[in-house]
Order: structure tokens, then sequence, then C-alpha cells
């Protein structure tokens, strides 16, 4: 009986032994993906927390939130595959990785399409060695509703970044 008892105690305690370094390996795997982003502030630029909102989605991989910024064209092609197929948007996501998870700075620019004005704004949080700069960017019609432009994506160099507004343009 001592010896029954003995080799049940061992195998329980070798599986909660097992299970607990699982769940550790597993802890330590999520948060290397995570990104924590902060911003404390009194006062946000225009579109800067919708920025926020979709800075952390491509972080998280949280595609509905995503789906929510996005236009009918995007939300097609935004599938459960969406994260893993994409090579922009993995290349967006390591970016986002490399970073500190604040922006470095916000501009923003204007253009007329279709006879109606668009408002841009692009919040820039990594500089490559090469001065390649990687943002976040949306749009907005009326300066207060932002949604995605193209995929929320943006890749540019820091002379086309310098042209634009630190404000928002009339």
């Amino acid at each position: 009986m001592k010896k029954v008892t003995l080799v049940l105690a061992v195998v329980v305690l070798s599986v909660m032994v097992w299970s607990c370094g699982e769940d550790s390996n597993k802890s330590e795997k999520d948060s290397s993906e995570k990104v924590e982003i902060i911003v404390q502030k009194q006062n946000y630029k225009p579109g800067e927390k919708d920025a926020l909102i979709v800075f952390k989605a491509y972080a998280d991989k949280d595609l509905e939130t995503l789906k929510s910024y996005a236009g009918m064209s995007q939300v097609n092609v935004m599938d459960s595959e969406y994260f893993k197929t994409n090579n922009k948007v993995i290349s967006f996501r390591k970016k986002i990785n490399e970073s500190d998870g604040t922006f470095k700075e916000i501009r923003y620019s204007k253009d007329k399409i279709n006879f109606e004005d668009y408002y841009y704004l692009t919040a820039v949080f990594y500089e490559s060695a090469s001065g390649q700069l990687t943002a976040v960017k949306l749009k907005s019609k009326d300066k207060e509703s932002w949604k995605l432009s193209g995929f929320g994506t943006a890749y540019l160099k820091k002379p086309e970044f310098n042209e634009m507004s630190l404000e928002i343009p009339e």
C-alpha cells in the first residue's frame, strides 16, 4: 500500500511540476509578443487616441478592433490569417515590437479627393538606421472620426514626413 501511495504521489508531483513549467514558458512567450503601450496625458492631439488604439490592436493582434477602424474593402481581407500571411503586417508588427510603445511625433496633412477634404494623421513610432519611418496612418473627413488610411500602416522617408504639418491644416 505504501508503494502505491508513493508512486501515486510521485506521479501527481511530476504532473504538477510539468504543468507549472509549461505555463511559465507560455507566459514568457505571450509576454514577449505584447508591447506595453501606456500614454497618460491630460491632452491628446486630434486623432492621437485613435492612433494609439490601432497601434495597440496591431501589437496585440486584435483583429476586431482593427476592423472597427477599417472600411469595407479592408474588412473583406482582414481574416484569421491577416497577421500570418500579409508581409507588410508582419513587418509592421516587428517594428512595433522593436519600438518603446510610444509615438515619436505626430504630423498631419490634407488632401482633396472627389471634391471632399480628407485629413491625415501620421504617428511615427519607429525609425530605422537608414532613416525609414514606420507609422500608424489614419484619415478623417471631420477631424474627429478617424479611420484607417489603407490598412493604417505607413512607411515613409523623413523628408516626406517633415513636409507635413504639426497641426491639422484648415
